[in-house]
C-alpha cells in the first residue's frame, strides 16, 4: 500500500513539474533515476535517496 501511495505522489509531482515547464523534463527524470539508484545502492535508506535526488534536481534546475 505504501509503495502505491508513493507512486501516485511521484507521478503527480512529475506531471505538475513537466506541465509547468517542459524544459525540466530531463532534469526530473534524471533526479528520479538517481533517487532510485541511490535507494537501491544504499541499502534502502529513504531519507538519503530522497535527499540526494532532491539536491540534484534543485542544482540542475538552477544551474541550467
Amino acid at each position: 500500500m505504501l509503495v502505491g501511495i508513493l507512486a501516485i505522489l511521484a507521478v503527480t509531482a512529475l506531471h505538475g513539474t513537466i506541465a509547468a515547464d517542459p524544459r525540466v523534463t530531463l532534469y526530473a527524470l534524471l533526479a528520479v533515476a538517481l533517487t532510485a539508484g541511490v535507494h537501491v545502492a544504499s541499502g534502502r535508506r529513504t531519507i538519503l535517496s530522497v535527499g540526494v535526488g532532491t539536491a540534484v534536481y534543485v542544482v540542475l534546475v538552477n544551474a541550467y
